[in-house]
């Protein structure tokens, strides 16, 4: 495992500058608040019946986490979209639908923006441009457009708190403001604990990336907050880390995956860590779970980690948790010593694509 305390090693390793990006996440998000109060031309949100939110990887993940935060008060259904579509039935004139697409070429979020288009939705696309932002003025889609020279996966400040803000804009969700102040405050503490230079000892998402090394992981989450964050870090660890991890959700896996524990004992105990994402709000019941999970399969597994959310509202939980894993993922890609930025099995499964 390479040295994580060997700053110009890990620097030479990182040719997009990714760990830059990742710890200006707090500035990211900052700016994209300050974007979403100056949108222009926004549908109005009055008599919206529902919302519907199309996007794919690092774009489309903003929609579930912004779902998370907002769901349990939220006053008309939501559902996430990610693929080319058939759109649901019900999409129509008072279905506000949000297309999120960093680079505007996402093929999967044009078709299905074609399609919303067709149903004459209320429809704000946020991006850096591309063909989604070409297309907005003739199909009367609202344009928020978020800085561009970014991976998608780095851009999650950009997409979710543009997104979080516009629905705010449009009286579809409540001030935010608050919650927003408290997890900047969160996410500068976790970039000051888990820098780049803060030695391995002292940071939390290094230590959790030595922990992965070599093992493969897997990530559990409650419902709501911790299953979104599970499933964010379940794709920087494929992204950044450039190695398999999958994720589940409790109560739901204690129905099913939790039964599959008991075969490949030895496989399983020499080559897989689970790591449990826990938000100090959880379900109460959901809270009994964790441990009387990691009980029953502490035996099959070569180690149980335990990560807890900081902060007290769910945006601040939320986000304390999608950064410190995103740190630890890189870590955990330096460790490996490939660079954690280039993702060459899309863009080849891209390329494949396009001459098929």
């Amino acid at each position: 495992m390479i040295d994580l305390d060997d700053v110009e090693t890990m620097e030479q390793l990182d040719s997009l500058s990714i760990l830059d990006d990742v710890e200006a996440f707090p500035q990211q998000c900052r700016k994209a608040w300050r974007i979403a109060e100056t949108a222009e031309a926004l549908p109005s949100g009055a008599g919206v019946d529902s919302v519907l939110v199309i996007g794919m990887g690092g774009s489309g993940i903003s929609g579930d986490l912004v779902q998370a935060v907002l769901e349990p008060h939220f006053p008309v259904p939501w559902r996430v979209v990610k693929a080319y579509g058939p759109l649901p039935d019900w999409v129509g004139r008072n279905t506000c639908v949000f297309v999120m697409s960093y680079s505007g070429q996402t093929e999967e979020a044009l078709a299905a923006f074609e399609d919303a288009s067709e149903r004459r939705s209320r429809m704000v696309i946020i991006s850096s441009g591309g063909a989604l932002a070409s297309m907005a003025g003739d199909r009367g889609a609202a344009l928020v457009r978020i800085p561009g020279g970014l991976q998608p996966r780095a851009s999650l400040g950009y997409l979710c708190l543009c997104l979080l803000g516009t629905l705010q804009r449009m009286d579809l969700a409540t001030d935010m403001a608050a919650d927003v102040a408290e997890a900047m405050a969160v996410l500068d503490g976790i970039v000051a604990g888990c820098g780049l230079h803060i030695p391995t000892v002292e940071n939390p998402a290094k230590m959790l990336a030595g922990r992965l090394y070599g093992k493969i992981p897997v990530i559990y989450g409650g419902y709501g907050v911790g299953a979104v964050a599970a499933q964010r870090f379940k794709t920087d660890l494929n992204e950044y880390g450039k190695t398999p991890a999958f994720y589940n959700v409790l109560p739901e896996l204690n129905h099913n995956e939790i039964a599959g524990w008991n075969r490949l004992e030895e496989l399983t105990s020499a080559n897989v860590v689970v790591v449990l994402l826990r938000d100090p709000h959880e379900d109460a019941r959901v809270a009994l779970r964790f441990p009387a999970t990691a009980k029953l399969i502490a035996g099959h597994v070569s180690d149980v980690i335990e990560v807890y959310a900081q902060g007290t509202s769910p945006l601040a939980r939320l986000l304390s948790f999608a950064l410190i894993t995103q740190l630890a993922a890189v870590y955990l890609g330096f460790g490996y010593g490939v660079d954690p930025g280039p993702v060459e099995a899309i863009e080849k499964l891209k390329s494949e694509l396009e001459n098929n």
